[in-house]
């Protein structure tokens, strides 16, 4: 962990105290301060605080969570309160062996026991949780939060689109310098939890689900995730900072995985963060407020984004759609390597160098299907374009003089008659997304090499289908690969490391 790094703080759910610390046990390596949730804890364990920190071996926070904030206890203020005072009683001259923070509600004061804190040491976290939304009135109940000076106040909300996470971090940012803990929670949120310093906040909260514990909060990330794929503690709040930019999908993707760990290889203090979005407008501004260099994008943004390009590379003017970004001072570049990578990726499947005198049906016109026609023109396949909405089909087909037909069962004797390559360029059957095979009016004769871009599923009900019918399939995981190492190209200016091409 390096001297400007987040910290990671472990939030434990488990039902006894030994099952937290068994919890514990696996993930010390990926943090550095645990939350006791007393809350989660069976009845005969809820007296049992006292002995933790020092079982525990890090800085801990006790917190015994109301329901109507989110958490699990509801025997009553006055229980709560002698669980707090005995935990944080009796303090022992080694400070490790003490609660160093006690979470507190805003609408909770009982003197004796903050005063009880300020003698013994340990630090009072004043908290407040939005659990449906971002708040109109943020510097009411922050003004509320800030009222003790040795206290630290805590905000907690969420964000149910990415414009009111935009409100958030712009509120974030006119908030004076002092220890805080700011957290937006929820799928929104996630990138606010990873890059929780560029918010000022000194710690971000992650929890591991297990068979007896659960997720604390909604958008936690377990700590081996923040920390080998999301490099929490190798940057900082300076490091280079690249985003994913789509839809709610972009959370299981493995594109942050192969540019952490290419990052990690050629010695780059960077790292890539999922930017889940509702608009491109939305996710602009956060981009901009997290000082993003970059971006990769997905569905489905590929075309939203070219109104805001002030810049086009030629396969960008050519496709009609756009995978990486490169984000200037007011400027805003817009390249493709999605081309690059099917045909790369398709031809070494093919074990061909081009794709002459192969007819290929093309499934969908979208985004990711405008890159794939424009790498069949260019290396010379003969291709038909089908399409839900046969209008964008025709006009991608015309583009390249390439048929065009609907997705449905009129188009079975166009399919046979260009079935050497079948290339899925839809989301269906994307993790995520939505489900089902859009060929599955179509009957595999086992002949038919098939290619799905969808890569997560591994094996999507089409190409399960198609490997029934003993066709030779592939999804796009190497697509993927492939395209990443484009980005990185253009991000950095080199040449990328090999770590893009291992398997």
């Amino acid at each position: 962990m390096n001297d400007q790094s987040l910290p990671v703080c472990l939030c434990l759910t488990g039902r006894t105290i030994a099952e937290d610390l068994a919890i514990l046990d696996t993930q010390r390596a990926f943090v550095d301060m645990v939350e006791l949730r007393a809350d989660y804890l069976d009845p005969a364990e809820k007296f049992l605080l006292r002995s933790f920190p020092e079982k525990a071996g890090l800085p801990c926070i006790l917190t015994v969570r109301r329901r109507c904030d989110g958490g699990l206890f509801q025997d009553g203020e006055g229980v709560r309160l002698v669980m707090m005072a005995k935990a944080i009683s009796f303090a022992k001259d080694d400070a490790n062996a003490n609660f160093a923070y006690l979470d507190v509600e805003d609408d909770f004061h009982v003197d004796t026991l903050e005063e009880a804190c300020r003698t013994f040491g340990t630090k009072i976290i004043r908290s407040h949780h939005s659990l449906k939304n971002v708040p109109e009135n943020l510097d009411e109940i922050w003004e509320r939060l800030c009222q003790e000076e040795d206290a630290i106040p805590k905000l907690a909300v969420t964000p149910t689109d990415s414009a009111e996470l935009a409100r958030f971090l712009r509120w974030s940012a006119t908030l004076p310098p002092r220890d805080k803990i700011l957290v937006a929670a929820g799928e929104f949120g996630v990138p606010a939890r990873i890059l929780a310093s560029r918010l000022g906040s000194m710690l971000t909260f992650s929890s591991v689900p297990t068979s007896g514990a659960v997720q604390a909060a909604p958008g936690q990330l377990a700590p081996q995730v923040l920390d080998s794929i999301y490099r929490v503690r190798e940057t900082g709040a300076e490091s280079d900072c690249y985003m994913l930019l789509g839809g709610k999908s972009v959370l299981g993707s493995l594109s942050p995985y192969l540019h952490s760990r290419a990052f990690r290889d050629s010695d780059k203090d960077a790292l890539m963060v999922p930017l889940p979005s509702a608009s491109m407008q939305s996710a602009l501004d956060n981009m901009r407020f997290f000082r993003a260099k970059g971006a990769a994008i997905t569905v489905p943004f590929k075309e939203e984004v070219l109104p805001f390009l002030t810049f086009k590379s030629v396969d960008v003017q050519r496709i009609g759609a756009c995978n990486t970004l490169v984000l200037g001072d007011g400027t805003l570049a817009g390249y493709n390597t999605d081309a690059d990578g099917f045909e790369r990726s398709a031809l070494e499947f093919l074990k061909r160098t081009d794709f002459r005198g192969m007819k290929v049906t093309l499934l969908g016109a979208g985004g990711a299907a405008k890159s794939v026609a424009l790498a069949l023109y260019r290396k010379g396949a003969e291709c038909i374009i089908l399409n839900r909405t046969i209008s964008t089909a025709r006009s991608l087909g015309r583009k390249y003089g390439f048929r065009w037909g609907p997705l449905d069962d009129r188009a079975i004797d166009l399919i046979t008659e260009y079935s050497d390559l079948i290339v899925q360029a839809t989301s269906v059957g994307m993790q995520g997304g939505i489900p089902g095979d859009p060929l599955g009016f179509y009957e595999f004769d086992g002949h038919e090499r098939v290619y799905d871009l969808v890569y997560r599923p591994a094996k999507t009900q089409f190409l399960r289908r198609a490997e029934a019918a003993s066709c030779q399939i592939i999804n796009g995981y190497r697509m993927l690969c492939y395209q990443a190492a484009g980005q990185y190209r253009i991000w950095m200016g080199q040449e990328p490391p090999d770590s893009y091409f291992a398997v």
